[in-house]
């Protein structure tokens, strides 16, 4: 469930970034001859209502929503210093209140993740998390995460990999990784393996693992399935394509599936993905304007015979964010709101978490302006 990336795809002309943003400003700040006395810091953590942002010099994408009971976590990629661009994954803890202005209510960011200088997994991209039953040796755990990283600072080579934890907002161990990109077979100059996107689908250890695939043909839907219940000796199934028959759209001559979520509602029989449209090169930054949310029967995933495919259900665009006299020019990076094992209920609908963020021309620190917002499908 998952992601952000500027598209890299030499003859389709896209660009990816995940990793490093390019060159930021910081600011310098004068002091107070006089200052008023510092008030004592208040105690209790602060707490947002509807959807958290990352404030001055900070940034959220990549997010990843699920409900566990009564607890909303966000999984997403932020940075860890202020007005830098130091990809960490971090974690979000709301409670449901009830009454006027109220309702999810976020406590503080927690950094769980940081990638590894001079390992594979340096520059951190994005995360997906599930519940479920795991164990590495002599430890159990509850949640597995899948995360794409690379030790090309370019934004390149991404390979998935694998971390588990006791909960969402506790300590991650990492496990290794699950999807390499082999750089001699495909060259160094490919995105890679990027947007994870985990469901647990038999919420015990059943993991399917989507993510997309990026080379100079262009970006594609994959997934893996693979049984979590020993993760040191993990059987990985063979890869298949995502389908994109169906009403897939993008604008591209080529259909693609590029950075897209999927859930599993497994009462209708059905995955749901959305996927953003791709950007355009024209400014930046290279995100999408547009993102896609569709559904597909679950056996077309598992068959190379050809059926109805994917049915397109909404899509929304930079003008759906209107929010007074602000429209934000880029609408990426969607997530399906689902449990902690990644199934949703689409009886009465979807919730879908998406991206935001202002372009270069109307901010220099634009890559800061990224935030999430939501949106609500209706199925009648």
């Amino acid at each position: 469930m998952k992601k952000r990336i500027q598209y890299i795809a030499a003859a389709l002309l896209l660009c990816a970034t995940f990793g490093t943003f390019g060159a930021c400003r910081k600011g310098v700040v004068i002091p107070d001859p006089d200052p008023d006395p510092i008030p004592e810091p208040d105690p209790s953590p602060s707490v947002v209502y509807g959807l958290p942002e990352g404030g001055t010099g900070r940034y959220i994408s990549n997010s990843d929503v699920l409900d566990d009971g009564d607890t909303r976590y966000l999984v997403c990629t932020t940075n860890e210093t202020q007005a830098e661009e130091d990809n960490v994954i971090a974690v979000y803890k709301a409670k449901y209140e009830a009454g006027e202005g109220k309702g999810w209510a976020y406590g503080e960011q927690k950094i769980v993740l940081r990638g590894e200088e001079g390992k594979w997994d340096e520059y951190i991209g994005s995360a997906s998390i599930v519940k479920g039953t795991f164990a590495k040796e002599d430890k159990n755990y509850s949640w597995l995460m899948a995360y794409c990283a690379t030790s090309a600072a370019n934004d390149t080579q991404y390979s998935i990999g694998l971390a588990a934890a006791a909960s969402p907002d506790g300590e991650w161990e990492k496990i290794g990784q699950i999807v390499s990109f082999d750089s001699e077979v495909y060259g160094t100059s490919s995105v890679g393996c990027y947007a994870p996107s985990i469901v647990n689908y038999d919420k015990a250890s059943g993991i399917r693992l989507f993510y997309t695939y990026a080379d100079m043909y262009g970006h594609f839907a994959k997934f893996v399935d693979f049984d979590a219940s020993d993760l040191t000796d993990i059987e990985i199934s063979g890869e298949a394509m995502v389908p994109t028959n169906g009403s897939v759209a993008g604008g591209d001559d080529a259909v693609m599936f590029p950075n897209a979520d999927f859930a599993y509602d497994e009462t209708a029989g059905k995955f749901v993905a959305v996927k953003d449209y791709s950007p355009s090169a024209a400014t930046d930054p290279k995100f999408a304007t547009k993102i896609q949310l569709l559904s597909i029967d679950e056996e077309e995933l598992l068959t190379t015979d050809i059926g109805e495919g994917w049915l397109g259900l909404r899509t929304w665009d930079n003008t759906d964010t209107m929010n007074g006299d602000t429209m934000y020019e880029r609408l990426y990076g969607g997530s399906v709101v689902s449990d902690a094992y990644g199934h949703v209920n689409g009886a009465n609908g979807y919730e879908i978490i998406c991206h935001v963020c202002l372009e270069k021309s109307e901010s220099e620190d634009y890559l800061f302006t990224q935030k999430p917002i939501s949106f609500l499908y209706s199925a009648n």
